[in-house]
């Protein structure tokens, strides 16, 4: 598709970063994989609330292969980590009370 003229609807380009976008009616450019999310699991994916992730094995080469993507639930993974950090952060800070409290003279 050359510079300065518009796409039609189903055309597909290819970012820079290697990910596929297909030009929608309604939406815009979409990503692909999101698409084939979408087609699969019968549901637009709620970008406030979800995200599309590629399976294990697979990456945005198979943006056209449903069994390459699923939709998960967006933050979960990041509240699991702010809670890991958040119980070593804890496990540290007894230990530096616990070597503060052992200075006191008795």
């Amino acid at each position: 598709m050359p510079r300065g003229q518009a796409a039609s609807i189903g055309a597909v380009r290819v970012a820079k970063n290697g990910y596929h976008y297909t030009k929608t009616e309604d939406r815009g450019w979409v990503l692909t994989h999101w698409l084939t999310a979408e087609r699969e699991r019968g549901h637009i994916v709620d970008s406030e609330k979800e995200m599309v992730q590629f399976v294990d094995g697979y990456d945005k080469r198979d943006y056209d292969n449903p069994k390459a993507v699923r939709i998960i639930p967006k933050n979960t993974s990041s509240i699991r980590k702010r809670i890991a950090t958040l119980e070593f952060q804890i496990i540290e800070k007894q230990a530096e009370l616990k070597r503060l409290r052992d200075q006191l003279p008795r």
